[in-house]
């Protein structure tokens, strides 16, 4: 019998695109040089360019162009996201445009970009394949924080860390109502397959591949010599608490500090965030990532 290959959520090829917004790194100068290259071979092709009101302010020759909130982006190809930056910048273009369906592709001008499938050196060719639709566009999960102030999502990751001047973070966890353990370390790290390379990694959490569904939790200089990462089901819903008898937790979603996790409280976390879409070349596989950007020369 013939076992089909897993898929993600979704997989969908990609389409010629009639219309790309541009977003670009934080830092205005470290794309300003390269926009008018951009913007010629946009108007090449004959593609409408738009930008964010913000993008139009960081750069001038954006702001002759179509002005739009991502929000109003279609997501039925049509419609490109064309990210200009590191990994930070392709994440939050990944969350901000997430409801739409419009693909997100990114052209690293970060340290690692991990998550870009174009490098500064290749923007012509790179470009000008994305806009002719010959790539694929991965639908992949994101996590869903759930408490007493509200709900949290993350693309990357969700962490918990000890704040203020506590030492150590008091942190018990539950799998879908079942106790597990109370650890005593400086935080954990719930994250999903594309954040699995990310902070998780760092504090040596197993990489997956993003074709699995699944969510990461390690534990970041855990005082116990049996704690070791988990890898959770998606239908899995995991639970923190605050064990601490004084102290609160920082609350972190993709490296941005969020709220303050008091003693006694708790949050569940699970794979129930918006799905994201990133858009990769065939030929530009996780594992070809993995050993290009992690690997030794």
């Amino acid at each position: 019998m013939t076992v089909p290959p897993y898929r993600p959520i979704s997989e969908v090829a990609g389409a010629r695109a009639e219309r790309v917004l541009v977003l670009t790194h934080g830092a205005a100068e470290v794309t300003a040089g390269v926009m008018p290259t951009l913007i010629s071979i946009l108007d090449a092709r004959g593609v409408e360019v738009a930008a964010t009101a913000e993008e139009a302010a960081k750069h001038p020759p954006l702001a002759e162009r179509t002005i739009m909130e991502p929000t109003d982006l279609r997501g039925d190809g049509s419609d490109l996201v064309l990210v200009l930056g590191g990994d930070g910048s392709i994440l939050r273009a990944l969350s901000r445009e997430a409801t739409t369906g419009a693909p997100v592709l990114g052209v690293n001008f970060g340290r690692v970009g991990f998550l870009a499938s174009v490098e500064q050196s290749d923007l012509e060719r790179g470009v000008t394949r994305a806009l002719d639709g010959d790539y694929i566009t991965l639908g992949l999960p994101s996590l869903k924080a759930e408490w007493s102030e509200g709900t949290l999502q993350a693309v990357n990751d969700l962490a918990f860390l000890r704040g203020g001047e506590s030492r150590l973070a008091d942190l018990s966890y539950s799998v879908s109502g079942e106790p597990v353990a109370t650890v005593r370390c400086d935080g954990l790290i719930c994250s999903t397959p594309v954040g699995s390379t990310a902070y998780n990694l760092a504090a040596g959490g197993p990489t997956v591949s993003w074709r699995v569904k699944c969510f990461v939790l390690s534990f970041i200089a855990a005082h116990h010599l049996d704690t070791r990462p988990l890898i959770l089901a998606a239908d899995e819903k995991l639970t923190v608490t605050n064990s601490a008898i004084v102290g609160d937790c920082d609350v972190l979603a993709d490296g941005v500090r969020i709220a303050a996790l008091p003693p006694g409280r708790s949050i569940t976390v699970g794979l129930g965030g918006e799905e994201v879409h990133l858009a990769i070349f065939p030929e530009s596989s996780f594992f070809r990532r993995y050993r290009e950007k992690f690997g030794r020369p």
